[in-house]
């Protein structure tokens, strides 16, 4: 069986490439041969292209400027890149949806998500391709944890939810709060699936993770969006501590830093997580990891979209790892897991799950998956 997955692989975005790769992975390990459908419009592309320039000379210079005023945005650029070109089995070339439309190679099955495919704020408004309606009809039409990376769908797009969703053959979302809102758009039963980065075992994630270059110990700060609750935090805790801080960025934020992970690869990224001595997040992957590495950590929510890592943190069990108000912490206990045994069962049947989820949504046999 050939399934093609459509998702945000081009995002040079460590959860986003880290949930393709996994999900990949999967569907090989159940026998499928999979393919990432190499769909990046410019709302995700000129996100993160540092160049954003698509005639060849004028994209000329502008290399020619960024190597003397920010090389690094370069450097990451390439490096991300070339990670995406080397673990993801790439399929087509379509910059937008009407090139989809085109495409005349027919898979078995095609798959769309995880991450916030279906949230209407990442993709531009509405995107036919991120809800299937290019593929054929007489192909399997697969939702696996797709997002919307709220508990709600935006009452403009609930029409154009409804006509996708009755071709679709099995829908999963990633968040137990966002069922409601997808199942009252649909009569086929909405599931709820583990983000695909749950899939596989954490030592799968060897084949890709590096260490990092770093003597010393430190406090890993994964902020994604700039918020001064955080900053503070994560002083307030390297001061107690004495642990300097690595971090996201390129500009610096925290009072210690001794490095940042501007330039790394996802790869690189696992190995930042993994030799963290605490982990401070409000990431929803970066509580992914933390929880997968069994790495001492805090969860303090993102604004737009903490829905999904609150979800998540009941989902393992590991509810006391959130911070709300971050003048209420007064434990070094609340960053430890008390029970990494319970989180390994835990984290084992989220994925036994997700997988019976897709071997009957692909109508595999049953048939025990690759160690």
């Amino acid at each position: 069986m050939k399934a093609g997955v459509i998702t945000f692989h081009s995002a040079h975005n460590f959860g986003a490439s880290l949930q393709t790769w996994a999900l990949q992975q999967a569907l090989l390990d159940l026998g499928v041969e999979p393919c990432v459908i190499n769909y990046h419009t410019p709302v995700i592309d000129n996100l993160y292209d540092p160049i954003k320039e698509t005639d060849p000379r004028k994209r000329a210079k502008k290399i020619k400027q960024l190597q003397k005023k920010n090389p690094k945005s370069l450097l990451r650029y390439e490096r991300y890149s070339q990670f995406i070109k080397d673990n993801f089995t790439l399929f087509g070339n379509y910059t937008c949806y009407e090139d989809l439309l085109k495409e005349t190679n027919h898979l078995d099955a095609y798959i769309t998500g995880s991450d916030q495919v279906w949230n209407s704020q990442h993709i531009g408004g509405y995107d036919p391709a991120y809800f299937l309606e290019f593929a054929p009809k007489d192909a399997l039409k697969i939702s696996y944890a797709a997002s919307t990376g709220r508990s709600y769908v935006l009452p403009i797009y609930h029409d154009k939810f409804r006509h996708a969703l009755e071709s679709f053959t099995s829908i999963a979302v990633r968040e137990a709060s966002a069922a409601p809102a997808v199942q009252a758009l649909t009569d086929h039963k909405v599931n709820v699936v583990a983000d695909p980065t749950f899939l596989v075992p954490g030592k799968k994630y060897d084949a890709i993770k590096q260490a990092p270059d770093i003597k010393e110990k430190y406090i890993f700060v994964y902020m994604m969006e700039n918020n001064p609750q955080v900053v503070a935090f994560a002083n307030s805790i390297s001061r107690a501590l004495g642990l300097p801080i690595v971090q996201r960025r390129q500009k610096k934020f925290f009072i210690n830093e001794v490095d940042n992970t501007y330039t790394s690869t996802p790869g690189e990224w696992l190995g930042w997580i993994e030799n963290a001595e605490l982990i401070i997040t409000n990431s929803f992957h970066g509580t992914v990891f933390s929880a997968i590495f069994e790495k001492p950590f805090v969860s303090m929510l993102h604004s737009d979209t903490g829905s999904r890592t609150i979800d998540l943190l009941k989902a393992l069990d590991l509810e006391d790892h959130m911070i709300l108000d971050p003048t209420t912490f007064h434990d070094f206990d609340q960053f430890q897991i008390k029970d990494k045994e319970m989180l390994r069962k835990r984290i084992e049947e989220l994925r036994n799950h997700g997988l019976s989820y897709l071997k009957e949504a692909l109508h595999l046999n049953e048939t025990k998956t690759k160690q």
